[in-house]
């Protein structure tokens, strides 16, 4: 299923796409979504559709999976990355910055090597923590060591290259978290 076909959108004769705002909420207008209704949160979902044409893009890719958040919208989308011959993965780390350090390291090994986006070789490896540490470098500023920290971490590679994305919220209190994201590609 491509994420189209998830949100209900096809694709016209031309290049626009049809039905968007119907496929996305088809109630009366004045109607409160469902959404709305059951979880008394305001919901917005977006349809966007990115077109690659290039290996070193792969990034784009790493930084959309990254932000998804649910379930089912990650796993389209790496159904997705996969089917265009790349590999995809993502994993979640949380924490105070200063405790980050070890728990990302551990989540992007481990979750790079069980999802078999590398392999125990070291230009592999090297790969992937010098994207992690550029990721992590443009995430947060070394100063924030006791800031809260919530990231998503997404992780996809082909042939080539590979990229480590995060995006997620910091905040040093509750009422003051904001979101933030870095992304490290490197050549394999």
């Amino acid at each position: 299923m491509r994420l189209r076909e998830l949100l209900g959108i096809e694709k016209n004769s031309g290049s626009e796409l049809s039905g968007q705002r119907e496929s996305i909420s088809s109630d009366a207008p004045g109607d409160t979504p469902a959404a709305d209704r059951t979880s008394g949160q305001k919901v917005m979902e977006l349809s966007v559709v990115i077109t690659l044409s290039d290996d070193s893009q792969i990034g784009r890719s790493a930084l959309i999976l990254a932000s998804t958040t649910g379930s089912e919208e990650e796993r389209v989308l790496k159904e997705q990355i996969c089917d265009f011959g790349w590999k995809a993965v993502a994993t979640e780390v949380g924490g105070l910055a200063g405790d980050l350090p070890q728990k990302i390291t551990r989540a992007v090994v481990g979750a790079a090597l069980n999802g078999e986006i590398v392999r125990k070789k070291s230009n592999e490896m090297h790969a992937l923590m010098h994207a992690a540490f550029e990721a992590m470098n443009g995430f947060i500023s070394v100063g924030m060591l006791e800031a809260s920290i919530g990231v998503k971490i997404g992780i996809v590679r082909n042939r080539h290259w590979i990229a480590v994305a995060v995006v997620g919220d910091t905040a040093y209190h509750a009422v003051a978290h904001h979101e933030r994201c870095g992304l490290g590609v490197m050549h394999i």
